[in-house]
């Protein structure tokens, strides 16, 4: 994000202020009103009174107050924008809409009846939970391989009913509910190839006390805020999915109008949704990662041609350099046969300067790329060891070899 776009624009935002109404406009920004107000005030805008946009409504006559101007320079940080919820239509097939539509509208009553408290989990939920402890805020606490149910003693019963409601909506809806080794968050619904974690909870109420704790002064001062209290299960049962979620709802409890109970099948409408958008997710991702390869082999196809261009051009760049060398040597035995010529030696073969003219022209042959290359001694170099001497290691380079001057003098 832009620098300009991080931070709020002073004017820009006042005139927005007067020009659209603070609900609609924080509803624009993902804020909510009284949030949006806040900024004005940090930003030393002001904003319509109370009535302002009735009295407008009706065509009466309205003030806008002025925008004065600030006493310091104040930057103040714009929030990300809000996620947006997926749109279901994009996330199923219609028959998986269809199902999702039919639950939200099924009565829990239904639901409730289908579960039934002889199936297999529940049955070891019970064993497990019926001899588990209580821990300090008087919920079970257990180690054993069961079903997440957090609650107390006193609503055990009505858990253990309404998990075996949810478990039997699931089921009946064509998928299943397993349960992992380990003693958290291993009650898994697998819906659509998709694992949704859950667990059903009891909420905890903090009871201040009004008698002294026994302990005296130090209880006291260790207790929160120096007051007593402890902690009273409530009654209050609510159903959450343990992922972070995003923009999908992952906690359903107990209201006023409505009970856990009575919203099984919402329940199971929203681990299809949250599902949905996590297949929806993975198929992104594997559409992500396929397109990433399928870049990253274009990338290696390229970088692989362009090796090979280059190499290419060397050897076109060398190819044409030893031709260039070699018709250098030719104009220079050329050269040295009409010097030697001039000088009365003889240039036959068999004479010295014979013999070498003959090595010399299978050299600037195995220089030339449009003649064959005559074989060389030096072609036989990779059968000789090297000699590793030295203080170093390195083998001590022989003096280079030079011929004599004038060439065609040679022995």
């Amino acid at each position: 994000m832009d620098t300009k776009e991080r931070y709020w624009n002073r004017e820009k935002l006042y005139e927005e202020v007067w020009a659209t109404p603070m609900q609609t406009l924080a509803y624009e920004y993902g804020l909510s009103d009284r949030g949006l107000a806040k900024i004005c005030r940090r930003l030393e805008i002001p904003v319509p009174g109370r009535g302002y946009w009735a009295k407008k409504a009706v065509g009466q006559k309205v003030e806008r107050l002025p925008l004065p101007s600030a006493k310091t320079n104040i930057l103040v940080q714009r929030p990300a924008p809000r996620k947006e919820k997926p749109h279901l239509e994009a996330l199923g097939t219609e028959q998986e809409r269809a199902q999702v539509e039919r639950l939200e509208q099924t009565v829990g009553e239904f639901a409730l009846k289908r579960g039934s408290l002889s199936h297999p989990l529940i049955i070891q939920a019970r064993a497990v939970l019926g001899r588990a402890s209580v821990n300090d805020r008087q919920i079970l606490h257990f180690r054993e391989q069961c079903l997440d149910m957090r609650v107390s003693k006193g609503s055990l019963d009505r858990a253990l009913r309404v998990m075996a409601g949810l478990i039997g909506a699931i089921e009946a809806e064509g998928f299943a509910v397993e349960v992992g080794s380990g003693d958290r968050e291993q009650t898994v619904a697998n819906i659509h190839r998709q694992h949704i974690s859950f667990g059903l909870l009891e909420k905890v109420d903090r009871v201040e006390l009004t008698a002294p704790p026994r302990g005296g002064v130090l209880e006291r001062v260790l207790t929160f805020g120096g007051k007593p209290f402890r902690f009273e299960p409530s009654g209050q049962l609510y159903i959450e999915v343990w992922h972070q979620w995003d923009v999908e709802r992952k906690r359903w409890k107990d209201n006023k109008t409505h009970r856990l109970e009575e919203q099984i099948p919402q329940i199971v409408a929203g681990f299809i949704r949250i599902a949905l958008v996590e297949r929806a997710r993975a198929e992104k991702r594997v559409a992500e990662q396929e397109e990433n390869q399928r870049r990253a082999a274009e990338r290696a196809q390229l970088q692989q041609l362009i090796t090979t261009e280059k190499a290419r051009i060397r050897a076109l760049r060398k190819a044409s350099a030893n031709w260039v060398r070699a018709e250098e040597c030719r104009s220079f035995i050329s050269a040295a046969v009409d010097c030697a010529k001039q000088n009365g030696q003889p240039v036959e073969a068999g004479t010295p300067f014979g013999d070498w003219l003959a090595w010399a022209a299978k050299q600037a042959d195995r220089l030339d790329p449009l003649k064959e290359s005559p074989t060389s001694i030096a072609d036989r170099k990779n059968e000789v060891e090297p000699d590793y001497m030295g203080y170093y290691g390195y083998r001590k380079p022989d003096p280079p070899f030079r011929f004599p001057k004038p060439i065609w003098r040679m022995k």
